[in-house]
């Protein structure tokens, strides 16, 4: 499954979708505009400043801001309840070498769908923007094992399995495989992993079985 399948058009054709990276290493940026460009059908621009990508989103849709926290004009948490704010159809996503797991904390309460390390494998990026273009929040799995995670999973409002966390249980139980259930919700085998291992820590479960029985246990499935 490409990114573009994330999105459909009416018809159910695969449409293209914009992507702006706002980041003020040139050396980075056209790196992943590069990277993307080859594997997406639409658009990549990348911005140095913050101003520079309220603008560019201003003047054209966009459905996914790869922003770096630090570069010129931003302010922290402030700067992405504004952008959340001004666009709340587009996706924006942390990218950065931050690793104040506590500001990632609070970007993700202020809006943001995501955090993307810069030293994250380049292979991650598309499965990453896929999880996240679906409607997931994305972390690399280094911060599911952080206290930060843990403060936010406990603070989460979402108490309970969404449809696609259902449907996914459901399958488990009657042993279906990763690459089974991926076909199954429309994900790759490495969104379903990222997004069982999500589940794992919404419902404080140690593996699959003991998911299952969480969820049986409050009748979700």
């Amino acid at each position: 499954m490409t990114i573009a399948d994330q999105k459909l058009d009416a018809a159910g054709a695969p449409a293209q979708i914009s992507v702006i990276v706002a980041d003020d290493h040139s050396m980075i940026s056209e790196c992943i505009c590069s990277f993307l460009e080859s594997r997406i059908q639409g658009t990549v621009s990348a911005q140095s400043t913050f101003q520079g990508a309220l603008e560019a989103a201003t003047a054209k849709h966009c459905d996914v801001i790869l922003l770096d926290m630090v570069m010129p004009g931003m302010d922290g948490v402030a700067s992405i309840e504004q952008i959340v704010t001004a666009f709340p159809e587009t996706k924006v996503v942390i990218f950065s070498s931050c690793t104040d797991q506590s500001l990632v904390v609070k970007a993700i309460k202020a809006g943001a769908r995501g955090f993307i390390p810069k030293d994250m494998p380049l292979s991650a990026l598309i499965p990453a923007l896929n999880l996240i273009l679906s409607g997931e929040i994305f972390f690399p799995s280094s911060f599911f094992k952080s206290a930060a995670f843990e403060k936010l999973s406990a603070t989460s409002s979402t108490a309970v399995l969404n449809q696609s966390e259902i449907s996914m249980l459901e399958m488990v139980l009657v042993g279906a495989s990763n690459k089974e259930i991926g076909h199954r919700i429309g994900q790759s085998e490495n969104n379903v992993k990222m997004l069982m291992r999500k589940t794992f820590l919404k419902l404080g479960a140690n593996n699959r079985t003991h998911a299952v029985h969480i969820a049986q246990s409050n009748g979700w499935i």
